[in-house]
């Protein structure tokens, strides 16, 4: 991309951080609509645009940060009071959102170029937050902003904290001033290539500190220029070919920057430097790569040397000079050390800090107590992840294998105690052992649902002004863990059966009115475990499902019969909802009426395991429940044989087994039916299922194993129940299907077998 010469590495980074924020910001800006005089919520949101625009600005990206810069001018109006906070601001603000979003798809499609703001958005929020123009809820004039409100665009600003902050900053800053003494010692360990391999525990332990601290005041550009400090440093430590004069003065560089900020905290003032290309250059020496001549530093570079060449010395003589003019007007309150203008403050070293070598086991100390409450965490490529828990199926298989040979060699005659105990006891520990280590792999791609539920707030207030609804979408559960590639095949499902929600279910407000109801209309998105499933459900308080309406259009569409119809019950009707082509209403828009989506619900829902339910009382509100298991890689199964081969049934779907007596078998119009406990259900043979022709003419004593889904119950009638096994799902891409089956798995006998789709043999039953 024109202007973008980073290493793929450091734009993933930036994708990756800046989309997290981008997640939150949208959510903050929507809730704010609604909470306009939440102060730590505009702080929360203003931010995040701030670092999204720090981060995109050493990258180069010119139009993400002309918008970003317009959007953070204009929140910052509303953070000072300056502007309302309204949906016409909020319109603007998400606008700006969704086009910082775009630019970042576009970066991680490489494409060319990124898309220009639109000229007028940018205009209407820079007019917006610097006073010039009326405030986005149509008021007059804004004010001009305080004197004391501090000067954003230099970096310099008043610093407000709340009680306790305040009362800890002394504490904090004198903390901070030990821990740069540290990052000091170690970045001049660098140059001494003997210890220059043993300082990454120390980093590790430093850097712990240091978010832990600067995390609880919420400085942002100062935790980014730790983080690169600390990234760089221990980059140079591993790397090889790493050119220490490149990378040495950008690191002292940095560490000034931050002694700057740290200064400036003991005055009661924030400083966000914009440090120009001195991150960029700090990561590409420290890794390794190649130094260009236009940013190469001379031979004996000093930390100004570096912030000169690195287009960041500038801005930091600008931030100088306001930082000794506010002094010049307050002398008693300027500490005696105040930093010359326009010279950098380069900490001292470590050597020379006041009882930095005393104090050493006090400070070890005090870095593990506070690394054992800060949770610290790993960003681990997805590619890693996915390559582990496939070896950890494998595992599994060869566990299994391992624990039936164990099992079969003790039942060998002939064969001592002495060897059959021992394997046994190694079997059963294996099977401890597989079983945990699979745990552990498996909570590693566990995600909390509100990763995905955080996106819909934005959707239902959209949905809200599009139809002219008054719509609240109430979230609970959201920090139900689930599998990361449950997560991805929920998204569109949830935001389909959202949108019918907010279309089909919710009446309009006079309708609502009229009815006796609020004329606010609530979807209700609700997540919980149950067992070694989660239970994810959208109610509405709406206008409820009509039975006779839906068992109307079946008719008209062939999907069943007068006389089928009326031996269904409710929910047997409101399940045509999800077949293909099926629509109630009146008119095609651009949110429904194409009869297209909910069949593609399903089928999504089906492919992860999952079912879908769908209940509705009239008048009161449609809810629609959807059972998943927790991960799709390894699921436990019934082993069965028909016709001699082995096939796997997921446990899911089993309600029990058993050996049919004569008496309980029967026919109902040609077909075969069983009879348990008073209840009759289809019996369907296995073998005239699978296409699988019986070994013989004789017929076995037969199993039936009692199956349910889709609302429905059935027995399947199999020749012998080999026994419980977790097995690890195989799919089955690029292979015809010629029978109900969902996939396949490898035995305990290094054998194939192929795992039956419950859902599909019971809907494709004659």
């Amino acid at each position: 991309m024109p202007g973008i010469d980073f290493d793929p590495e450091i734009l993933q980074e930036f994708l990756t951080e800046s989309g997290e924020l981008l997640e939150s910001l949208e959510n903050d800006l929507v809730e704010l609509e609604e909470n306009n005089t939440d102060t730590e919520l505009i702080n929360k949101a203003f931010r995040a645009l701030h670092t999204i625009k720090g981060s995109a600005s050493f990258l180069a990206l010119t139009e993400l940060v002309s918008i970003a810069h317009a959007a953070e001018t204009a929140l910052n109006a509303a953070r000072s009071g300056d502007a309302v906070v309204d949906g016409t601001l909020m319109d603007l603000l998400l606008r700006a959102v969704d086009l910082v979003k775009q630019h970042m798809e576009e970066i991680e499609s490489g494409a060319g170029s990124l898309t220009a703001p639109d000229p007028e958005l940018v205009e209407t929020l820079t007019a917006i937050g610097e006073g010039r123009a009326p405030d986005a809820g149509g008021g007059e004039t804004a004010p001009e902003p305080a004197d004391d409100a501090g000067d954003e665009e230099s970096g310099v600003r008043k610093l407000e904290l709340d009680g306790a902050k305040a009362d800890l900053l002394e504490h904090f800053v004198a903390d901070l001033d030990e821990q740069l003494a540290r990052l000091g010692e170690q970045v001049d360990l660098l140059a001494d290539e003997e210890s220059r391999g043993g300082i990454a525990q120390d980093l590790e332990e430093i850097g712990s500190d240091l978010h832990a601290t600067i995390d609880f005041f919420e400085f942002e550009s100062m935790g980014v220029l730790a983080n690169a400090v600390i990234e760089a440093t221990l980059a140079a430590s591993q790397a090889s070919g790493v050119d220490l004069e490149q990378v040495l003065p950008r690191m002292k560089a940095l560490l000034s920057l931050i002694a700057t900020q740290k200064e400036a905290l003991s005055r009661g003032e924030l400083i966000d430097p914009e440090y120009g290309d001195l991150l960029a250059h700090l990561r590409a020496a420290a890794e390794g790569g190649p130094v260009e001549d236009a940013w190469r530093l001379p031979s004996g570079a000093d930390a100004e040397t570096a912030l000169r060449i690195d287009n960041a010395l500038a801005t930091v003589q600008e931030i100088q000079r306001e930082a000794d003019a506010a002094l010049a007007g307050s002398p008693s309150e300027a500490p005696s050390d105040t930093p010359t203008p326009g010279v950098p403050v380069i900490p001292e070293p470590a050597d020379r800090a006041p009882d930095s070598k005393a104090s050493g086991g006090e400070a070890a100390q005090k870095s593990k107590g506070r690394g054992a409450v800060v949770e610290k965490t790993l960003r681990v490529e997805v590619s890693r992840l996915e390559s582990l828990m496939n070896l950890v199926g494998e595992l599994v298989l060869q566990k299994n294998r391992i624990c039936e040979l164990s099992r079969t060699v003790g039942t060998l005659p002939g064969v001592p105690a002495e060897t059959a105990e021992p394997l046994e006891v190694a079997g059963a520990g294996l099977d401890r052992l597989t079983s945990e280590i699979q745990v552990a792999v498996m909570r590693t791609r566990m995600q909390p649902l509100d990763k995905l539920f955080g996106k819909y707030p934005r959707l239902i207030r959209d949905l809200s002004k599009k139809t002219g609804k008054q719509l609240e979408l109430e979230i609970i559960g959201g920090e139900t863990e689930v599998d990361k590639q449950v997560i991805e095949e929920l998204g569109d499902p949830l935001v389909h059966l959202l949108r019918n929600s907010a279309d089909h279910g919710i009446e309009m407000p006079a309708d609502r009115i009229a009815a006796g109801k609020p004329a606010q209309g609530t979807i209700t998105l609700r997540a919980a475990h149950q067992g070694n499933n989660a239970v994810i459900s959208i109610s509405d308080d709406g206008k409820g499902l009509s039975r006779d309406v839906i068992g109307g259009k079946a008719l008209e569409k062939g999907l069943t019969t007068e006389s089928e119809l009326a031996n269904m019950s409710d929910t047997e009707v409101f399940k045509f909802i999800f077949a293909a082509g099926f629509s109630t209403a009146a008119q095609v828009s651009d949110l429904s009426g194409r009869g297209v989506g909910m069949d593609v619900v399903r089928t999504n829902i089906e492919r992860i395991k999952g079912t879908i339910d769908v209940t509705s009382v009239p008048g009161k509100g449609t809810t629609l429940s959807i059972l998943i298991p927790l991960t799709v890689a390894i699921l436990p199964a019934m082993m069965v044989k028909v016709s001699g081969e082995t096939y796997a049934i997921p446990l899911s779907h089993i309600l029990e087994i058993v050996r049919p007596a004569p008496e309980e078998l029967s026919t109902i119009l040609e077909e075969r039916v069983i009879r348990l406990r008073g209840s009759v259900f289809p019996l369907l043979d296995a073998s005239e299922k699978f296409d699988s022709p019986r070994l013989g003419s004789e017929k076995p004593n037969e199993l039936a194993v009692v199956l349910h889904a889709e609302e429905k119950t059935v027995g399947l009638l199999v020749e012998e129940v080999i026994g419980q096994q977790e097995i690890v799902i195989k799919p089955l891409d690029g292979l015809e299907r010629t029978g109900p089956f969902s996939g396949a798995t490898v035995r305990n006998d290094g054998g194939v077998s192929l795992i039956l789709d419950v859902a599909e043999m019971i809907r494709t039953a004659d």
